[in-house]
C-alpha cells in the first residue's frame, strides 16, 4: 500500500532554516498542519509557490510533529534509503567496534545520524532500536531490514517510546537471532555491568553515563558518596571501585534497590554494608540537616515531575536543587551535576551551577566538564538536547 504523501507549505520566515537541514519539524515551521493525519505519512515541504525544500516524515513528539529525512526531490524513503543512513553511521563507529574495553555503545543517535526519532544501541552484539515515535514505528520492516543486513548480531530488540491513545504500547521486544538470558553482563572500560533487554522500557544501563562512570571511579577513593537519583546504581558501583569508604544511594523505587544489589553483587560488593534508600531523592534533600554532609555528591535529576506533592522542571528549578546540594558537599569535597533536559545547552547548564554558588557566596574550581560524546553526535542546531554534566570542587 503506497504511503501517504501531506504536501504541506512552509512560511517564508522557515525556509532558509528547511534549505538548511533543520532536522525537527514545528508546526510553527508551516501555514498549515491541521490536514495532518496519519503517522507516518511523507511530508513534501515547498514554498508558497510550489517550489520542493525538502521531505520529512509526521510523526508527533513531545517537541515536534515530525522530522525531516531528505532535500533530495528524487530520494526514495525505503529500506535503501535507512540501509545507508544506518551503513555511514556504523562507519562512523569502526573505532568503538574495534575497542575492546567497550561493549556498549550508540550506532545510530537520531538526527544526528540523519534520521529523527531513531536509535540503535549495541549491547555486546545485542541491538537496541528505539521508536520515538508512532510515525517511525510505521517504516520498522524496512530499518530492522537493513540493520540486519548490515550487521553480525546476537539479537535485535526494540523499544516503542510513545503512546498510543494516551497508553503505552505494550508488547513483546525481541525481533531477530536469539533472545539473551538476561540479565547478561557486558564490559566498560573494565568493568563489568549488568543490563537488560526484556524487561520494557528500562535497560539497567545508561549508556550515556559512560564518561560519568569513568569519573566517579577516578575520584572517589577514601570519600563518603551520596548518590542522588541513583536509579540502577551504576554510579553507587563505580564510586566504590575507585575506593569510597561508603556509599549512600537514594531513589524512589524498589526497581532501583534490586538493581544496585544486584549490580553490587555482582563485583563481590557487600549491599548490607552500603545504605540504599527506598525514598524520593527530593525529599531526602529537603529533609537533609545540617549535618548531613558528604565528600562527593553525585546529582542526576530527572527533566520534568509533577505529581500532586512536587513540580520540577529542569530548566527553571535546577538551580536551586544544585544550591541544596551544595550544602550536603563538604569544603573541599566533590559534587558531580548531570541532566539530560534538552531545552538548554551546555553553557547555560554552566552559568546555571556559576549562580547557585554565586547566590550562597560560595566559590568552586570544575574538575571536569562533559564534551559530547563521539557516538551520540548531535545535528548543530540540536545541541541542547546532548546530556551535560560537571565535576566541581566545593571550596
Amino acid at each position: 500500500m503506497p504511503r501517504e504523501i501531506y504536501p504541506v507549505v512552509v512560511k517564508a520566515t522557515a525556509i532558509e532554516q528547511i534549505k538548511d537541514g533543520q532536522p525537527l519539524l514545528s508546526k510553527e515551521l508551516f501555514q498549515k498542519t491541521n490536514h495532518l493525519k496519519e503517522a507516518g505519512a511523507l511530508l513534501r515541504l515547498t514554498t508558497e509557490d510550489k517550489e520542493y525544500l525538502a521531505t520529512g516524515y509526521f510523526g508527533k513528539q513531545e517537541k515536534g510533529i515530525g522530522w525531516l529525512l531528505s532535500t533530495d526531490e528524487l530520494q526514495d524513503i525505503d529500506e535503501t534509503f535507512f540501509k545507508e543512513k544506518i551503513e555511514a553511521a556504523l562507519d562512523r563507529r569502526n573505532d568503538f567496534f574495534e575497542n575492546d574495553l567497550i561493549d556498549t555503545f550508540r550506532v545510530f543517535n537520531g538526527s544526528g545520524d540523519g534520521i529523527g526519532g531513531l536509535t540503535i544501541d549495541c549491547f555486546d552484539h545485542h541491538y537496541l532500536i528505539t521508536f520515538e515515535n508512532e510515525g517511525i514505528y510505521s517504516f520498522k520492516a524496512d530499518i530492522v531490514s537493513a540493520l540486519e543486513s548490515l550487521i553480525h548480531f546476537k539479537s535485535i530488540y526494540e523499544k516503542r517510546a510513545f503512546q498510543i491513545d494516551g497508553q503505552p504500547v505494550k508488547g513483546d521486544d525481541f525481533l531477530a537471532g536469539e533472545r539473551g538470558d538476561f540479565p547478561e553482563v557486558l564490559q566498560e572500560n573494565g568493568i563489568p555491568l549488568l543490563y537488560h533487554l526484556d524487561a520494557g522500557m528500562r535497560t539497567g544501563l545508561d549508556i550515556q553515563q559512560r564518561e560519568l562512570r569513568s569519573v566517579v571511579k577516578e575520584h572517589a577513593a577514601d570519600r563518603r558518596v551520596l548518590n542522588l537519583f541513583s536509579d540502577t546504581g551504576t554510579l553507587t558501583a563505580a564510586a566504590l571501585l575507585g575506593g569510597a569508604t561508603e556509599t549512600t544511594s537514594v531513589d524512589f523505587s524498589t526497581r532501583s534497590r534490586n538493581k544496585t544489589i544486584e549490580q553490587l553483587e555482582l563485583h563481590q560488593l557487600d549491599a548490607t554494608t552500603q545504605t540504599i534508600l527506598v525514598q524520593d531523592a527530593f525529599d531526602y534533600i529537603d529533609q537533609a540537616d545540617k549535618k548531613t554532609r558528604f565528600d562527593f555528591v553525585i546529582v542526576h535529576p530527572p527533566t520534568f515531575v509533577k505529581t500532586q506533592a512536587r513540580h520540577f522542571r529542569a530548566e527553571v528549578d535546577l538551580p536551586a536543587l544544585i544550591q541544596q546540594t551544595i550544602h550536603m558537599t563538604h569544603r573541599g569535597g566533590l559534587l558531580l551535576i548531570t541532566t539530560d533536559c534538552p531545552l538548554f545547552d551546555q553553557a547555560r547548564f554552566m552559568k546555571m551551577v556559576d549562580q547557585a554558588f554565586k547566590k550562597l557566596r560560595q566559590t568552586y574550581e570544575i574538575v571536569w566538564e562533559s564534551t559530547p560524546l563521539e557516538d551520540f553526535p548531535e545535528h548543530t542546531s540540536l545541541k541542547e538536547t546532548a546530556s551535560k554534566s560537571v565535576l566541581v570542587r566545593r571550596k
